[in-house]
This record gives C-alpha cells, sequence and structure tokens, in this order.
C-alpha cells in the first residue's frame, strides 16, 4: 500500500512538472532582446518625436534578435520588458506593417506605461523594467508606442531602426507611410501566451 502511495505521489508530481515546462514553453518573446547588459546609449534625455508632435514609434529592428521584430504567434501579450535612460510613458500599441512601402496601421492600443529609467547610467548593468500587461497579439504584428519623446532607446550606429509615423497611428484608419527612420534601436520587448 505505502508504495502504490509513493508511485501515484510521484506521477503527480511528475505530471505537475511536466505541466509547468508546457506552460513555459508555451510563451514566446518578439522585439528587442532586453536584458540586464543591454546600455540605453545615448537615452539619458528623452529624444523627441520631430517637431515635438505625438507620433508613433514602430520597433522595426530588434536589437539584439535579428529576425524577431513580429510576434511569432497568436495570442495573448502578457508582459511588456523595457530598458530606459530615462523616465517617461508611452500607450502601448500593435501595428501592422506592410512590405515593402513600410505603411503601417494600428491593430490595437494597449495600455499606459509609465517606465523609471536608469538610477545609475554609469552602472555597470541595467535596469530592466517590467510590466503585467493583457493585449490580444496576431501574428506578424510589431510593437509600438505612442508618444511626443522617449528614452527607450539605444542609439549608437544608425540605419533604419525605428520608423516614426506622424500623426500618431489610431485605430481603425488607413495604412500611413512613415515619414522618418530613426537610427536608434527601441528597447521593448513582448512575452505572447
Amino acid at each position: 500500500m505505502l508504495k502504490s502511495i509513493k508511485a501515484a505521489l510521484a506521477l503527480v508530481v511528475a505530471i505537475a512538472a511536466f505541466a509547468g515546462v508546457a506552460t513555459q514553453a508555451q510563451a514566446a518573446s518578439f522585439g528587442a532582446d532586453v536584458n540586464k547588459n543591454v546600455q540605453p546609449s545615448n537615452a539619458s534625455q528623452p529624444h523627441a518625436c520631430y517637431g515635438n508632435d505625438k507620433c508613433t514609434w514602430v520597433l522595426d529592428d530588434a536589437y539584439g534578435n535579428p529576425g524577431g521584430e513580429k510576434a511569432p504567434k497568436s495570442g495573448t501579450l502578457k508582459k511588456i520588458k523595457l530598458i530606459a535612460g530615462a523616465p517617461g510613458s508611452f500607450r502601448l500599441q500593435l501595428v501592422k506593417v506592410n512590405d515593402p512601402e513600410r505603411s503601417a496601421e494600428v491593430i490595437t492600443n494597449g495600455p499606459r506605461i509609465r517606465y523609471e529609467g536608469q538610477d545609475d547610467p554609469n552602472a555597470n548593468t541595467y535596469d530592466v523594467e517590467s510590466f503585467k500587461v493583457d493585449v490580444p497579439v496576431h501574428k506578424g504584428e510589431q510593437l509600438a508606442i505612442a508618444t511626443k519623446r522617449t528614452s527607450t532607446l539605444r542609439c549608437s550606429s544608425g540605419g533604419p531602426n525605428t520608423l516614426l509615423y506622424n500623426p500618431v497611428l489610431q485605430v481603425g484608419n488607413a495604412a500611413q507611410l512613415f515619414f522618418h527612420a530613426d537610427g536608434c534601436w527601441m528597447l521593448i520587448e513582448g512575452v505572447v501566451k
């Protein structure tokens, strides 16, 4: 009897462990590879949208995660991670970018996110901020933010890493062409379940 109780208990533990691994395996991330070793270089002062207008900033080149710009699957965006040089806020957006002209349309507006930035910009590692969200996402959508200025950036080498759309993209509006391709990478990562 004791052997069968131990066997049953071992089976329950094994099933629970397998369920935990299966749940973790279902999560997928996209956007930048956000980790404590990524410096928000040249972003200790927030960068403004041109003309200091509110615009939509679309992550179009995922820093440290080549090819990871688009949501790998449909599901629910459960977490946003970011690294910022200074405090600020933005409205999270999920957009569909149409190739090859790079026109974009907002599919979903998410919550307003307020971030703190770095306590010590000269540290050897950097503060990663994490925010729970609950936003539907479809395979192929990209992370975007609507704001006048942001420091969730890594600015060092140039190139079309972030697409800027002005005026800010609105849900239900037709796709709009970008007005500027910025050389800074957006340091934002989304986790989908």
